[in-house]
């Protein structure tokens, strides 16, 4: 019988020195801080690159008369449409939900300024630290009346004065009729396409449209307003019952749910998939290193295998706390910013099937997972043969994730269905299907199925652990334990 007992104590240190062994590690506080520093790169990035974008002073030189004052402002439309869609974007997260309705109308109403103000009300410590997007593009006429003496400026060799500061020209729109057609050239000594070579492409696309409709009596905001008042399609779902807000009638906060789940299976995978692989590489290094054979000395089997489980299970939920805690952040500024429907929509997705079962599904996957992993591991005679042993449990991997895009596209796929049933699938599979409320019995029998298959896989890889400790591992010993343990063939 003490064969199957197992020490709590001796446990507890193996796992404690799985755990504390990566948490000195500088790769483990990079993972761990990884989403923080992406946030942060994420924040900082657009300003970096504003101030690093340099001022472009540019000429249109329009022999025509027709042009150029319309592509000026042109510019100055666009900057004040990009900076009103950055402020709602911006609006999302800074002015809470119930002012939102009064944001809009001083936007609308009074103007960017009027905007920022109000902005700097809800949230004053992040309207003063972002900047809005603005265009580096700035207009200045022309230092010459025609292209020949406009060339120099262009190259370098001719400078003009701004603000008592020496300018160089960045590049001349040339625009002028030739055969009664009118042509557009831009003169700059840079390769690539500038702002003003877009910004003058779409101005004179306009124009065409505009006199090709305008010939037959139509104009574009006419057009705007017949495509925005044209009949839409609306979907409707009758199981969805009658006295909800929205009716029967289906809107984002339906499909807020599969997100959701898809999001929280690709979690699972990650977590699996990491875990897993650290579970891997710690039995290939302290079997190299000869530190099982020390442990062996004083610690079962048992002991060893549970250990390294429970410490990389340990490890593993500590390096997805940032998004534990990005995730709790996330769903109070969904409820305290977003918009209705998508609050409605993420509380919708926290039913109790999800929060019942999502913590299920995550520890029997990592126990199968990590139970296979730490077999392969104590096979492997090398980092090459563990990265071997891996490849095949990747392209397995690989494989499960598939069900995720299914499941949002598809989740009443019978191909999902079937994949909640498979062991290797059923952890991702059976959390996407959640949110279309599948039979109780089927969630419950993917649990059952996936806790016989881990009895099953931590019966088989901790026997095969144990070989693969005393043997040393390999393939032909591999080969020779089959023949004689499942087999049952005497050697000779």
């Amino acid at each position: 019988m003490s064969a199957f007992l197992i020490s709590p104590r001796r446990t507890y240190l193996i796992a404690r020195q799985d755990f504390i062994g990566y948490i000195k590690t500088w790769g483990f506080w990079l993972t761990a801080l990884g989403p923080f520093l992406g946030i942060l790169f994420g924040i900082m990035a657009p300003l970096i690159m504003s101030k690093s974008e340099p001022t472009r002073y540019a000429s249109i030189l329009d022999e025509t008369g027709l042009h150029a004052n319309a592509i000026e402002q042109l510019l100055v439309t666009e900057n004040n449409d990009g900076m009103k869609a950055a402020l709602r974007e911006l609006a999302k997260f800074t002015v809470p939900q119930k002012n939102k309705d009064a944001f809009n109308k001083a936007l609308d109403e009074q103007g960017i300024e009027a905007a920022k103000n109000f902005m700097k009300q809800t949230s004053p410590f992040l309207a003063k630290n972002i900047n809005m997007p603005q265009s580096k593009l700035v207009f200045i006429p022309p230092p010459a009346n025609n292209m020949d003496k406009l060339k120099p400026y262009v190259l370098g060799t001719e400078k003009f004065d701004i603000e008592g500061e020496t300018q160089t020209l960045s590049g001349v729109l040339h625009i002028f009729d030739k055969d009664g057609e009118t042509k557009a050239e831009f003169w700059s000594t840079a390769s690539t396409k500038n702002d003003l070579v877009r910004l003058a492409n779409r101005y004179f696309t306009n124009q065409a449209a505009n006199t090709y409709l305008e010939a037959a009596g139509l104009n574009r905001a006419e057009l705007r307003k017949i495509r925005k008042n044209s009949v839409s399609v609306s979907t409707f779902n009758p199981e969805k019952q009658a006295n909800d807000a929205d009716g029967q009638k289906v809107t984002g906060k339906d499909r807020i749910p599969y997100i959701v789940a898809a999001g929280l299976a690709v979690l699972l995978w990650l977590t699996v998939f990491n875990g897993a692989y650290m579970l891997l590489m710690s039995m290939v290094e302290e079997k190299i290193n000869k530190v099982l054979e020390m442990l062996l000395a004083t610690t079962r089997f048992s002991e060893i295998f549970l250990g390294k489980l429970l410490g990389v299970a340990a490890l593993t939920l500590a390096t997805l706390l940032p998004w534990i805690i990005l995730g709790a952040i996330g769903f109070y500024g969904a409820a305290q910013f977003a918009d209705g429907a998508v609050a409605d929509g993420l509380a919708k997705a926290m039913t109790t099937e999800m929060l019942i079962f999502l913590p299920i599904f995550f520890i029997l996957g990592y126990v199968f997972y990590g139970s296979i992993f730490i077999a392969l591991g104590a096979l492997a005679e090398s980092l090459q043969d563990a990265s071997t042993l891996m490849t095949p449990m990747v392209l397995i991997l690989t494989a499960c994730i598939i069900v995720v895009p299914i499941g949002i596209t598809y989740p009443d796929s019978p191909v999902l269905t079937a994949a909640a049933w498979f062991p290797f699938s059923a952890p991702f599979a059976a959390i996407i299907r959640l949110p279309s409320d599948p039979p109780l019995w089927e969630t419950i029998g993917s649990v059952a199925v996936l806790i016989a298959s881990c009895i099953f896989v931590v019966w088989g890889s901790s026997r095969l652990f144990a070989h693969g400790v005393l043997t040393g591992g390999g393939t032909a010993s591999v080969k020779a334990w089959f023949s004689r343990v499942v087999l049952r063939k005497k050697n000779g």
